[in-house]
């Protein structure tokens, strides 16, 4: 059986407190977010992959005020209503 620590309260067990569990117990309060930790486990696999480290993101250039280019301007075709309705 995993031993488990917990991160909210579950059946009158206080955040904190270790029990033991099944392996269904287990992945249901995953699943939930009740795990705080896995203590000790036997032939059990970890509810979840941690998740892959995202790359770090860039933040865009930001361009002078001489060099920035207005907005173009939409085709006519695209702007107002269509005829015929």
């Amino acid at each position: 059986m995993p031993k488990i620590a917990l991160a909210y309260w579950h059946g009158g067990h206080a955040p904190g407190d270790e029990i033991d569990v099944t392996d269904a117990e287990l992945k249901a309060l995953s699943r939930d977010g009740r795990v705080a930790a896995v203590l000790s486990s036997q032939d059990v696999r970890p509810a979840s992959v941690p998740p892959v480290p995202a790359a770090p993101v860039q933040a865009p250039a930001l361009a002078s005020p001489e060099t920035e280019e207005p907005p173009a301007a939409p085709p006519e075709a695209a702007v107002g209503r269509r005829k015929g309705r």
